[in-house]
C-alpha cells in the first residue's frame, strides 16, 4: 500500500463537526452492555474507569459491565462461551482472529452501525472477512525492524535506512554482536523477539519477502516447505546462529534501550521511549524488513496487524453496544487514550494535526511505514492456530539446529492435517 500519510488525517473542520456531535445518545430503558476488553486492570482498567461512566452519564438507562481479560486464555474463554450461549455483547480481539470468529458465525455485521469511512482503510481491510465488516479496529500498528543506530553504525554499518536485502541485514547483526574474553555474546546483533507471535509473523514476512508464501491461494494447500520458505528459514538459523540468545530478553523493547540488544523485529519496539529511555530516542530507527534472494525490492515489507474488538452476533443490545464503541473507539479523544498505554495507532483517523502523532513522531514514522509494506498474516480462519505449530518447528531451528527443510516439512505436515481435519476450510 503507498497511502499516502496525509490522507490518513481528518481536516480539522470535520473534526470539529466530530466534537459538536459528541456521543449519540440512545434511548433505552435499563440495558446492560457486557463487554470482554483485553488488557491490564492497571493500564486499560484505570481508562475504562473514567471513560465508561461518561458514556452512562450520557445514555442513561445504559449500563455497561465490563471485564478486562488476559491474552493467555482468552481464545478459549470466547470457544467456551460460545459454546455455551454466553458471549457478551463485546468481545475483544487482534486481527488473525477475525477470520476465525467470523468463519463460526459470531460476530455482526458492523457495516450496519459504523461508516468505515471513520477508519484507515487498512485496518477495514484486516477486520473484514468474506466482503462483511466483521470487528472495528481499535489501534494498529506493523511488525517490522526497529534498531539502535548508534549500535549498528558502531558495527560498522550506515544506519541511517533499513537494510536493502538479507546480506546487509546480516552485516547489521554480525557487525553489532559483541562478545567477551570468553566468547559470550554480550550485546545481541540481532534478537529473535521474546514473543512467539513476533517469531511467526516475522517468518511469514520473510517467507513473503522471498517470493513465497504460507499457504496456496486458496488456504487448502501448507506451503511453509516450499523452497521460498526454507530459504527464508534457513537464513533466520543463521542469523540466530551469529547473533543472537533466543529468549534471554524479557522485553523486546527494554532490551534495545538498555543496550543488549541492537536490533530486533517487533510491532513498534519504541513504544512510550520517550519516557523510559530519552536519553537514546535519538538513535531509534524504523523499516520495512528487506526481501530476500528470491524477492524483488517491492517486496519489502511489515506485518501489518490490529487490535479489534466487535459486537457479537447473539447481542441482543447491538444498538446500545454500537453506541458504547462509537464512544471508546471512533471519538478521537476516547480512542488516543486507550491506543496510547502501548504506543499504538488508533484505528480511527484523527483530525489532522492532532496532538497524537504532533508529540510521537515515532508513531507518525511507524504508521508510514506500516502502510507502505504493511501486509496482513494470512486471512485462513485457523491461522491463529497454525501458527503456534509453526513456532514448535522454528524453536527446533533456532534452538536445537534442526535442518531447514526437515523443520519446514514437519510444519507443513502437522497444518496440512489440521487442514483435512476441518474438512478443508480455505480462504472462501
Amino acid at each position: 500500500m503507498n497511502t499516502h500519510f496525509g490522507l490518513l488525517l481528518r481536516s480539522t473542520a470535520l473534526a470539529g463537526a466530530i466534537g459538536a456531535i459528541g456521543v449519540t445518545s440512545v434511548s433505552a430503558q435499563d440495558t446492560t452492555v457486557r463487554m470482554w476488553f483485553n488488557g491490564t486492570p492497571e493500564a486499560h482498567g484505570a481508562v475504562l474507569a473514567e471513560l465508561i461512566p461518561a458514556f452512562e452519564e450520557a445514555n442513561p438507562g445504559i449500563t455497561v459491565d465490563y471485564e478486562i481479560t488476559s491474552w493467555s486464555a482468552y481464545q478459549q474463554q470466547i470457544a467456551t462461551a460460545a459454546a455455551g450461549g454466553t458471549l457478551p455483547d463485546i468481545i475483544f480481539g487482534f486481527s488473525n482472529l477475525v477470520a476465525g470468529f467470523a468463519e463460526r458465525g459470531l460476530l455482526a455485521d458492523h457495516s450496519e452501525f459504523f461508516d468505515p469511512d471513520d477508519f484507515v482503510p487498512a485496518t477495514v481491510e484486516l477486520t473484514t472477512w468474506n466482503g462483511t465488516w466483521s470487528m472495528l479496529p481499535t489501534w494498529f500498528s506493523a511488525n517490522g525492524l526497529s534498531w539502535r543506530s548508534d549500535l549498528i553504525e558502531a558495527g560498522g554499518n550506515d544506519a541511517s535506512a533499513a537494510p536493502q536485502d538479507w546480506d546487509e541485514w546480516l552485516a547489521w547483526a554480525e557487525g553489532a554482536t559483541v562478545r567477551g574474553a570468553d566468547g559470550g555474546i554480550s550485546q545481541l546483533g540481532f534478537y529473535s523477539s521474546s514473543f512467539p507471535f513476533n517469531r511467526s509473523n516475522m517468518f511469514t514476512r520473510m517467507v513473503e519477502g522471498n517470493g513465497g508464501a504460507m499457504f496456496s491461494d486458496d488456504g487448502m494447500t501448507a506451503t511453509m516447505n516450499s523452497p521460498e520458505a526454507v530459504e527464508a528459514a534457513a537464513f533466520l538459523q543463521q542469523l540466530v546462529e551469529c547473533c543472537d540468545v533466543p529468549r534471554s530478553i524479557e522485553a523486546d523493547n527494554v532490551g534495545l534501550g538498555q543496550g543488549r540488544t541492537a536490533m530486533v523485529y517487533n510491532n513498534f519496539a519504541f513504544r512510550n521511549w520517550q519516557n523510559e529511555f530519552p536519553d537514546v530516542l535519538e538513535y531509534a530507527g524504523l523499516g520495512l524488513v528487506p526481501p530476500g534472494p528470491q524477492g524483488t525490492p517491492d517486496m519489502a515489507g511489515a506485518g501489518l496487524g490490529a487490535n479489534v474488538i466487535g459486537i457479537t452476533s447473539t447481542s441482543q443490545n447491538k444498538e446500545a453496544a454500537a453506541a458504547l464503541l462509537q464512544f471508546l473507539i471512533v471519538e478521537p479523544d476516547n480512542i488516543v487514550q486507550l491506543a496510547g498505554l502501548g504506543g499504538s495507532i488508533p484505528g480511527a483517523l484523527l483530525p489532522e494535526g492532532h496532538p497524537y502523532f504532533e508529540e510521537n513522531q515515532l508513531a507518525a514514522r511507524y504508521l508510514e511505514l506500516a502502510l507502505e509494506g504493511g501486509s496482513p498474516d494470512p486471512a485462513h480462519p485457523n491461522f491463529s492456530e497454525y501458527e503456534s505449530i509453526i513456532n514448535v518447528w522454528l524453536d527446533e531451528l533456532m534452538l536445537n539446529g534442526m535442518d531447514p527443510q526437515k523443520a519446514m516439512d514437519n510444519a507443513a505436515r502437522e497444518i496440512q492435517s489440521e487442514i483435512i481435519d476441518r474438512s478443508g476450510i480455505g480462504f472462501n
